[in-house]
């Protein structure tokens, strides 16, 4: 007989959800517990819910924990598992991102994508608290992966990685100073040609008009 999954989740919801509000904390055990007998399928809908669910306060605890439980169960589910909790708790996106990339290495790119993707005015805390768990060889692509994720934000991602991004001395990354249009889809620049203009633009002016929608409208 087919087992009912989500009738399962939501048991194991109950459960973990009644113990925590019990403790007024995060119950480790019972975040653990609600991912132990899941398919793979529903791990990133418990880890949502789960983010969701937490107390205000314990929001962020709980993603980081529900991160590590999820990704314990099935490291393949790490990117999903990163862009619904990034989401959910944008200002701990940077932390959430460096510990999926601590725990599974091998998906680094797809993560600093997704983290940047669901938190984008956290892109260059992402960015930053990435590359100080990579490699230096791996700081170009996580700049790129970034960039092309939030090309409108690739400013805010420059500053953040020139102010100090990677704890690696050795690692270098050039960074883009072209405008969106000029961006390949790997977040490098595609086409040099492309350049901001250097002379401010015509300005326009005009003489008043009337709204003829306007209730006192002559």
């Amino acid at each position: 007989m087919k087992k009912n999954t989500r009738l399962f989740v939501g048991l194991a919801l109950a459960v973990s959800f009644g113990i925590s509000t019990a403790t007024a904390e995060v119950d480790k055990k019972a975040i653990k517990a609600a991912f132990e007998k899941a398919p793979g399928a529903e791990i990133a809908y418990i880890a949502n819910t789960l983010v969701s669910n937490a107390e205000k306060l314990d929001k962020a605890e709980t993603a980081m924990e529900v991160l590590r439980a999820a990704v314990s169960k099935k490291p393949s589910t790490c990117v999903s598992v990163v862009s619904f909790i990034c989401a959910l708790v944008p200002d701990s996106a940077d932390k959430l991102a460096a510990e999926a990339v601590k725990l599974t290495p091998q998906y680094t790119k797809d993560i600093a994508r997704a983290a940047a993707k669901s938190a984008p005015a956290k892109s260059g805390k992402i960015t930053v608290a990435i590359l100080k768990v990579t490699k230096a060889t791996k700081h170009q692509m996580v700049y790129n992966t970034v960039v092309a994720a939030v090309p409108s934000l690739f400013r805010s991602v420059n500053q953040a990685v020139l102010a100090g991004g990677s704890s690696d001395s050795k690692g270098v990354i050039s960074t883009v100073s072209s405008p969106i249009a000029a961006l390949g889809a790997d977040g490098s620049v595609a086409d040099s040609s492309v350049t901001f203009p250097t002379s401010a633009p015509t300005p326009v002016t005009a003489s008043p008009g009337l709204d003829p929608a306007r209730y006192n409208a002559p």
